[in-house]
């Protein structure tokens, strides 16, 4: 056995691999055992931070007054400038919010997914279906109907949201870090993945299924050692035709939309979820190498 291979199987915790991976067959040998790092999931950390830091911004700009008590045309303009915030500060915050939405799904980052986009853009709406909410409140009570009693916005607000936003995708991401685990065996290279007590999926790709494998490193993974480990089969190699066709004026206009909306950084690599492939490990090469001879060894025996 190679020495690479009989280095790694000494280290893994046989028991512990077949206990987490229930199909891993008795004639099956388990060599590495891993799970994402704490580095590989620091763009959603970092995410979830600049949630909390736009709220609270806005909350201390929003509740401080400045020049308060003090003379001069300069400190009256501040004072202007201050009330005048304060009644677009709602606006305000809506737009940061979706700008920051609009840039993280520009950036096509492993935070750039459908579901983080959609949540912050939540966030930033939060605030205007408080004011519309407001608004239809104060036209009922002038047409003589019973108000909503739904109280005004208040600037604390922001503060008390951020807490409450940046907790929820904080939790989102500790989970997603820690429900994801990866065994290699002899025959096979399993990913499972477990969110807390509600869900539990293995999914299984044969040795002699992957046409090849490919690392992804980041720039921060080098430095740092993590990295992603790519499963390639005969599905990843298939390339979608193109369909060209002309477009008239209005579909220009509706493409040109859709481009601002939706568009984003165009990635050289291939790019795969957690789920899909051995995400964020720590010596993603020495994964490759110990790997790739398993998957010629393997191939060596069948063809014997």
């Amino acid at each position: 056995m190679n020495e690479l291979v009989s280095e790694s199987r000494d280290l893994i915790d046989e028991d512990l691999a077949r206990k987490k991976f229930s199909l891993v067959d008795v004639n099956e040998t388990p060599i590495w055992m891993g799970s994402p790092t704490f580095l590989s999931y620091l763009p959603r950390y970092i995410l979830a931070a600049i949630i909390f830091a736009t709220h609270f911004i806005f909350y201390r700009v929003a509740v401080t007054v400045y020049a308060e008590g003090k003379d001069g045309l300069g400190y009256t303009i501040l004072r202007i400038i201050d009330q005048l915030f304060d009644l677009i500060d709602v606006f305000a915050f809506i737009i940061i919010m979706l700008m920051i939405a609009r840039i993280n799904h520009f950036l096509n980052i492993s935070t750039s997914n459908f579901k983080t986009t959609i949540f912050l853009i939540m966030i930033g709406l939060v605030p205007s279906f408080w004011f519309i909410i407001n608004i239809i409140d104060w036209i009922l009570v002038l047409i003589g109907k019973e108000g909503l009693n739904i109280p005004e916005w208040f600037d604390s607000w922001f503060l008390a949201l951020g807490i409450i936003n940046s907790l929820i995708f904080l939790l989102f991401t500790v989970i997603s870090q820690f429900s994801y685990s990866y065994l290699i065996t002899d025959n096979n290279v399993y990913i499972r993945r477990k969110i807390l007590f509600f869900y539990n999926s293995i999914t299984v790709f044969k040795l002699d299924e992957l046409v090849n494998l490919k690392t992804q490193i980041s720039y921060l993974g080098k430095v740092m050692g993590y990295g992603n480990i790519l499963p390639i089969t005969e599905g990843n190699l298939e390339l979608k035709l193109k369909v060209s066709s002309e477009r008239g004026g209005f579909q220009r206009v509706f493409q040109i939309i859709k481009v601002f909306i939706f568009y984003k950084r165009a990635k050289k690599d291939l790019s795969m979820p957690p789920s899909e492939c051995i995400f964020g490990v720590k010596k993603p090469m020495v994964v490759y190498e110990l790997a790739n001879e398993l998957i010629d060894t393997y191939n060596v025996e069948i063809e014997i």
